[in-house]
């Protein structure tokens, strides 16, 4: 446990290295990224290492969203292409949350009481096995819910890494992929309908998962 609290430690450590080297280079507000345009321009500033910023960008937000996942999603597809702004958003936000994970796991559940309140960690023991997959692909695929919240309960919790990383992974990749095909339509093809289709799709698909899945974990629940 100390050297897997060691190596998550030197991981954090590295990040936010790497993220004060970033803005030392190249200065920037919150509200200067809070928009598509801005945060393109911000990424483009980089010059070659453009991708290593997004990346690192999309890394923190998996941690501290500060800026909106939607404007996220959308910038990387503009700045890399669909395939791979898809592929940098997936892979940059599955790293910053195991790191929060570890992070959490190694700190324990009286820290994350003491910073999110017991109240919002009340479920945290029914993260757990299968059940505490569906419980997290169900949060995943709520758009409005904290992800550092579902990653720090998941890190106290005692739900193996790999069914969290999966869970995170199917839940997380359709919204990468509907935001990224909407920002684009909207930016590039102009093509409003399919931006508003988009959206639509993504806000009733995921409350029909989520109602199936929590319905099958409440059965799974009672079987057990």
């Amino acid at each position: 446990m100390k050297r897997t609290s060691g190596s998550i430690f030197a991981g954090l450590l590295i990040l936010t290295g790497l993220s004060a080297a970033m803005y030392i280079y190249q200065p920037v507000s919150f509200r200067e990224i809070a928009t598509i345009e801005g945060f393109v321009s911000y990424a483009r500033s980089f010059g070659s290492v453009m991708p290593l910023a997004a990346f690192l960008i999309t890394m923190l937000q998996a941690v501290v969203p500060a800026v909106p996942f939607v404007i996220l999603c959308s910038a990387n597809g503009i700045l890399l292409g669909l395939a791979n702004g898809v592929i940098l958003t997936w892979v940059g936000t599955l790293t910053g949350a195991s790191l929060a994970f570890w992070g959490a796991r190694s700190l324990g559940y009286e820290w994350a009481a003491r910073r999110y309140g017991r109240a919002g960690l009340q479920k945290v023991d029914q993260l757990n096995g299968c059940r505490g997959f569906m419980i997290i692909l169900a949060l995943r695929l709520l758009p409005y819910f904290p992800a550092p919240l579902i990653n720090i309960s998941a890190g106290v919790s005692r739900i193996n890494f790999l069914w969290f990383l999966l869970a995170s992974a199917i839940g997380k990749l359709p919204f990468i992929i509907g935001y990224t095909l909407m920002g684009y339509s909207l930016l590039h093809a102009k093509n409003y309908a399919l931006g508003i289709s988009i959206m639509v799709v993504l806000i009733v698909i995921p409350y029909v998962i989520v109602k199936k899945t929590g319905r099958k974990a409440t059965i799974h629940g009672k079987q057990r």
